[in-house]
């Protein structure tokens, strides 16, 4: 694996890795702050892009300001997810809410292959051009992603651990019994993590579309599944590890498509599984293997 062909191969996972990256950031967000893995990103994202087009495309606003305003609605139906359900079933198992997830992102797709139909949808890329990265165009949207990425995942770590807000995220997810009794509005905590989960799926979803150009139903759900095995792979609670994650799988799925040299439709959709399915298998016997390794304590007399 020499010359300029590797060069390409890691910036192609890193563009990857990027996208990955935003979407696992709303999962751990999520899941830190109440123990819920969410399944509903991928549609949110999908539908931001339908609002964003619907005001670019339609009528006529900058790309920019169409943004802002998915993002903003997305942020919005998060609070409104929570305060009309998760609120709800707040004593619930958080499988329950899990499965509360699904029903929205199924909902979600429901209506847009009502109301769209199969045929896909166009919006255009903000700008035009890029940087040549050894025969490959990367777009500047596409460095944003990454950057942004890194930015979010270290910069909220930082912001759970050292404000009054971000504790009280923490306490909430570990007692919120306890947290309410110390003044702090859990249900106020956890509708700011369900409205920053959805708009974190929204600015992933707009980061990558423009390298396509075309919505069509279903489009980011795909892509959150990757975000899902990134946020897995990086611990599920860990915001920093998030972003390794999705690097780890952006780079391996960028080396398996490009060395491997077998023409298979919809291999990286199953890299993503398989890496997946690894990492939760790692997560379930990682403590019997720490008892196993770990050296036999002295009976106390």
């Amino acid at each position: 694996m020499r010359g300029p062909g590797v060069i390409q191969v890691i910036a192609l996972g890193l563009i990857s890795a990027g996208i990955y990256a935003l979407f696992a950031l709303g999962v751990v967000l999520v899941y830190r702050g109440t123990k819920v893995l969410t399944f509903a990103g991928g549609e949110i994202g999908t539908a931001a892009l339908y609002v964003t087009a619907f005001l670019v495309t339609d009528h006529g606003l900058s790309w920019g300001v169409g943004a802002l305003i998915a993002v903003a609605v997305a942020a919005a139906a998060g609070a409104l997810f929570e305060f009309a359900l998760v609120r709800r079933s707040v004593d619930a198992d958080p499988v329950v809410t899990s499965i509360l997830t699904v029903a929205l992102a199924a909902t979600i797709l429901a209506i847009e292959l009502n109301h769209f139909g199969g045929s896909p949808k166009q919006l255009k890329p903000p700008v035009h051009g890029g940087v040549n990265v050894d025969g490959l165009i990367v777009s500047p949207v596409q460095i944003a992603a990454i950057v942004v990425a890194a930015l979010l995942g270290f910069g909220l770590q930082a912001f759970l651990r050292r404000t009054d807000f971000g504790l009280a995220i923490l306490a909430a997810a570990d007692d919120p019994t306890a947290t309410r009794l110390v003044g702090v509005r859990v249900s106020r905590v956890r509708m700011t993590l369900w409205a920053g989960s959805f708009a974190l799926a929204a600015i992933a979803a707009l980061l990558v579309e423009p390298t396509v150009g075309v919505i069509s139903p279903g489009y980011a759900s795909r892509l959150y599944l990757g975000g899902l095995a990134a946020a897995v792979i990086g611990g599920l609670d860990s915001l920093p590890g998030a972003v390794w994650g999705a690097t780890v799988l952006g780079l391996v799925q960028a080396f398996v498509i490009r060395y491997l040299r077998v023409d298979v439709g919809g291999l990286d959709f199953d890299v993503t599984l398989v890496l997946l399915l690894v990492a939760l298998l790692g997560r379930s016997l990682l403590p019997q293997l720490r008892r196993r390794l770990s050296p036999p304590r002295e009976a106390v007399a």
